[in-house]
């Protein structure tokens, strides 16, 4: 039988313009799949090529933004980038936290998130200006924060139980400052415990409430013991007693914990971690997550945070992300418990 098959003076397919074509499509196809299969290490590695910001809610002093000096010193010799800190106090945290919600998600503005920002805003403000979750990636919890219970050396009261015993005496006669929301919600959590009120004093910051309480102006405060270590130690002011998650404070071992001083189920601690606004690519977000968990669990930076007061824990974003939102939903509820509503 005859092949019915005829030449057609064509090119041979090996030969032919459209395989041809065909074949640098695939190439190409190839060389751009490799392209992104690396491009995550690349953008990584690559990352930040400008300066980068980290905006801290409260004022210098604070413990806040003494930790986020520290670690944006060691960032900066990480990144080879200059790491500035920049305090925008005011609103507890909200005019910052807003501030960074609305800027660039390119990794170059980041907040140093606090239980404030990220837990009891919506349950102290009706309009904070910005979500918590929806607005911000999680990078990482950083740390705890321990506080003292202090008193101006002119009040009577020597321990928790005779300030307790002042304040039902003498009810709203006795002021606390409030520089945050862990000092806040621990003045008014040690009030209802006692039975009666104490006055409420507002500050940008705990160093700024502080000042008050040195200077006679306010009588009580809850500050973390990084801003307030070294007037304790003075005697600038009189320590009752320190609120940690468990046992002594490492800054001030020789101080009863409130548990030992009598005041059961008082371990109220505030923390700090690091956020980005939302959009931001999981790259960056990677990067800024392992620079920080290395730092965070090296001796040296531990001990460096112990020394200001910060117990370091670091958390991933992984588990980040469930903590704040878990917080969200606590502290609003918590504050609502103590009469505190949203204005």
């Amino acid at each position: 039988m005859k092949s019915t098959f005829k030449a057609t003076g064509r090119s041979t397919p090996g030969s032919s313009p459209s395989m041809r074509l065909w074949a640098r499509i695939l190439m190409w196809a190839g060389m751009a799949a490799a392209l992104c299969a690396v491009s995550p290490l690349t953008q990584a590695e690559a990352y930040p090529q400008r300066p980068v910001k980290i905006v801290v809610p409260f004022g210098p002093g604070s413990g806040t933004d003494t930790a986020t000096r520290l670690l944006a010193q060691q960032l900066e010799a990480a990144f080879k980038q200059p790491v500035t800190v920049e305090n925008r106090p005011g609103a507890n945290g909200a005019i910052a936290s807003t501030a960074v919600a609305r800027a660039a998600p390119d990794g170059l503005t980041l907040l140093m998130g606090t239980n404030s920002t990220h837990g009891a805003n919506p349950g102290l403000m009706a309009k904070p200006g910005y979500d918590p979750v929806k607005d911000f990636v999680p990078v990482g919890l950083i740390a705890t924060f321990s506080s003292f219970l202090v008193v101006h050396p002119s009040v009577p009261a020597k321990t928790p139980a005779e300030l307790v015993a002042l304040i039902r005496a003498q009810p709203k006669a006795i002021s606390f400052a409030a520089g945050n929301t862990s000092s806040l919600m621990m003045g008014e959590m040690f009030a209802r415990r006692a039975g009666a009120e104490m006055l409420r004093v507002p500050y940008q910051s705990n160093p700024l409430g502080l000042t008050d309480v040195i200077a006679g102006r306010v009588q009580v405060m809850f500050p973390d013991i990084s801003s307030s270590l070294a007037h304790v130690r003075s005697g600038s002011v009189r320590v009752l007693g320190v609120v940690t998650l468990g046992g002594r404070s490492a800054q001030a071992p020789e101080v009863l914990t409130l548990a030992e001083a009598g005041v059961s189920d008082f371990n109220f601690v505030g923390w700090i971690g690091l956020f980005a606004p939302v959009g931001t690519s999981d790259v960056v977000v990677r990067r800024l997550a392992d620079e920080l968990e290395r730092l965070v669990k090296s001796p040296d930076t531990a001990q460096r945070l112990q020394q200001i007061g910060a117990d370091p824990r670091w958390m991933g974003p992984a588990d980040f992300g469930p903590f704040v939102r878990s917080e969200v939903e606590r502290l609003p509820r918590l504050l609502a418990s103590i009469g505190v509503q949203p204005q």
